[in-house]
């Protein structure tokens, strides 16, 4: 829960690491429609990612071997600590951000995709008056 003095930051907040086997931070969306709480939790060489989507309770968790994606001669230089990236990037986005999905509000402003008939006209509108064809009469080819 938040403190009565937190204020919102994408700095890590004081003490984030005095627990050296659980680390839990919250992830708040600007517009505030969506909150995370993310434990990262150290089981011998590796880190478990769970995260909790607050408002729908969903859960998504992802397991990765630190030495895979911590360079821990540079743990002092934001630049060079990381590396596997990329495949870390996509662990993330197929581990957690896939399974909790978009965010509720987001869904709802989404409209979805109009079904229709393939073989109308692409122009076509159900409302508009046809051409009048006169009795006798054929139409242009």
């Amino acid at each position: 829960q938040p403190g009565p003095d937190e204020k919102k930051s994408e700095l890590l907040p004081a003490g984030w690491e005095a627990n050296k086997e659980v680390y839990t931070l919250r992830y708040k969306s600007t517009d505030d429609a969506r909150e995370l709480l993310l434990k990262g939790i150290m089981v011998e060489d590796s880190m478990i990612l769970n995260v909790m989507d607050r408002s729908s309770q969903k859960v998504a968790d992802v397991t990765l071997a630190v030495a895979d994606y911590i360079n821990s001669e540079h743990l002092d230089d934001f630049h060079k600590v990381y590396k596997n990236t990329e495949e870390l990037r996509t662990r993330i986005a197929s581990g957690i951000i896939a399974p909790l999905g978009a965010p509720a509000e987001k869904a709802k402003k989404e409209p979805e995709a109009e079904k229709r008939d393939p073989a109308l006209p692409r122009d076509y509108d159900p409302l508009r008056v046809p051409p009048r064809q006169p009795a006798g009469t054929r139409a242009p080819s």
